[in-house]
């Protein structure tokens, strides 16, 4: 028996290599020759168009192709380019002609100090600002006067000061620790729960900071788990820094509807966590609406799956700490929740600091270590960095101090008190035009608010046209408000403005001459987000 194993074995092996070959026979030797180099191929780009879809979706692979094949038409190319320049030239406005003037190169003979006075010229040919703005400017009063004056003089100050050379600034490395231990304990850092070791750095702004969280997150996750292909989950209402930090890091975005109350739908994400998943998102509250998420119930899921959740309180920060010790309602959103592993928060914000500052936290040093960058091999020396930027701006950093340590708690809380009266006049304002509807319920102070019988967009475009900029919101189409100290003694004429405004569209539906309004309903609905994205950049590419 042992014998006719092999021999039943052999048999077996010259019938079939005989019906190979005879079959084989037929083919041209190059069909063969060729054939597994085509089966590769044809794999590789179904491999291809399956990760399109698993990124993309469906829906928009399909209509990416549509569209590919459809520019492929003679004639059809050309003319999409054209529309999409006259709409990339509408939203410019006249801002290539105002660029013919700008300098190309440097004077011959400078200006000396008669440069403050060009300065000054040009600075003031700038858009009325003054408690026009949404966001933008959050500090009240005058530029010449107060807190402004105040932070004026403290950038100068320390203009010259870089804390790359901490030997030689000091004084400016004490400021950067201070203030990020201030705002650390506005966010729960001595509390038990927080395990008391919050630790973090300034940083540019919110982007950086959202930048820095992400990497760090990144890298932490390939040591605690090995992850090598991450994922990291957001809700829609996230910030479009997310996106960014997806595409610098290479880091695969994963994005989910928001539920009913426009919050980050926790049982979506956890349907999309898998064994890539580095990072959930929260928003405290979300720049679209002023929304805050169930960061608490967020904590929860990312603690159970071992993951990183950042929770963005670049708007929150300094606002809903003292908020809170008013007697308003806040969800929990700080360190004390446990699955929080780091925060960002604007300090050029409600912190009233200089733009350019702002702080990003993280539970512990474990985490933060992971931020860092250590270069051992660089002729120049040994060299370690915190941020992103080498040198950064000593002059904004003591300005941050300045602003924190003149304004102290109470300063907060009284600016706080104001701008948060000031939201729920302007909701109960905007509840009282029977045109208008409020997006969800507002917890801070950004009201979002649009129609169901108006086109909010050229609502938008008549109170533009009053001096007005608030920003325009997609998904569902809409308008918000950002309150600053600056709407505080205005807010009466915004209201009359928009009451206005919404009574001009009522008796006069329609483009007004030189709105966006009609630009904004299309780009919103246009279901080839490719093309948007297209007129995005090109627009980019002529204003900057």
């Amino acid at each position: 028996m042992d014998n006719s194993s092999p021999s039943s074995f052999n048999s077996f092996v010259i019938r079939f290599r005989a019906s190979a070959n005879s079959f084989l026979s037929q083919f041209e030797p190059l069909t063969l020759l060729l054939a597994p180099f085509l089966t590769l191929l044809v794999a590789r780009v179904l491999q291809s168009f399956l990760s399109v879809i698993l990124e993309k979706g469906l829906k928009a692979t399909l209509l990416g192709l549509f569209m590919s094949s459809i520019k492929l038409v003679p004639g059809v190319k050309s003319y999409i380019d054209a529309e999409k320049q006259k709409v990339v030239d509408k939203l410019q406005s006249g801002s290539k002609s105002k660029r013919e003037h700008w300098r190309m190169e440097l004077p011959t003979t400078g200006l000396g100090v008669g440069v403050i006075e060009e300065m000054k010229d040009e600075k003031s040919k700038d858009v009325d600002w003054k408690g026009k703005c949404s966001g933008t400017v959050y500090i009240g009063g005058s530029e010449s006067e107060g807190h402004f004056s105040l932070i004026n003089e403290a950038c100068s100050m320390f203009a010259h000061t870089n804390p790359l050379h901490l030997d030689v600034f000091q004084s400016v490395a004490r400021f950067e620790a201070e203030v990020v231990a201030m705002t650390a304990d506005l966010l729960g850092s001595k509390e038990k729960a927080s395990g008391g070791q919050v630790c973090g750095n300034m940083t540019s702004g919110g982007t950086e900071s959202i930048l820095l969280a992400v990497k760090t997150s990144r890298d932490y996750m390939k040591m605690k788990k090995g992850i090598t292909r991450p994922e990291m989950i957001i809700a829609d209402s996230a910030h479009s820094a997310y996106d960014k930090a997806a595409q610098y890091f290479n880091i695969k975005l994963r994005r989910v509807p928001v539920n009913k109350e426009f919050q980050a739908d926790v049982k979506a994400i956890r349907q999309h966590i898998n064994r890539n998943t580095i990072l959930i998102v929260g928003s405290s509250p979300g720049f679209p609406h002023g929304i805050i998420d169930p960061i608490e119930e967020l904590g929860k899921l990312a603690y159970s799956y071992g993951i990183c959740l950042h929770v963005d309180l670049c708007l929150g920060g300094f606002v809903l700490p003292f908020a809170c010790k008013l007697g308003y309602t806040i969800p929990s959103f700080d360190f004390t929740i446990m699955g929080v592993t780091s925060i960002s928060v604007d300090v050029h914000k409600y912190g009233l600091a200089p733009k350019g500052t702002s702080v990003v936290l993280y539970r512990n040093h474990d985490i933060r270590k992971h931020q860092f960058v250590a270069v051992t091999e660089w002729s120049g020396g040994l060299y370690v960095s915190p941020t992103m930027a080498g040198s950064r701006p000593g002059g904004l950093i003591a300005g941050a101090w300045a602003a924190m340590m003149s304004l102290g708690q109470e300063g907060y809380l009284e600016n706080t008190r104001k701008i948060m009266e000031v939201s729920k006049m302007i909701q109960k304002g905007i509840k009282e035009i029977p045109e208008l509807f409020i997006i969800g319920k507002p917890n801070m102070t950004i009201v979002a608010f649009g129609s169901a019988v108006l086109d909010i967009f050229e609502v938008n475009d008549i109170i533009s046209s009053k001096g007005w900029h608030l920003n325009a919101l997609q998904r569902p189409n809409s308008i918000h408000i950002c309150v600053t100290l600056q709407h505080v003694p205005v807010v009466d004429a915004f209201l009359q403005d928009l009451r206005e405004a919404v009574q001009t569209v009522k008796e006069n539906p329609g483009p007004i001459s030189g709105g966006l309004a009609p630009i904004y309903g299309a780009a919103g609905t246009m279901p080839d987000r490719g093309m948007v994205q297209e007129l995005l950049v090109n627009y980019m590419d002529g204003t900057c």
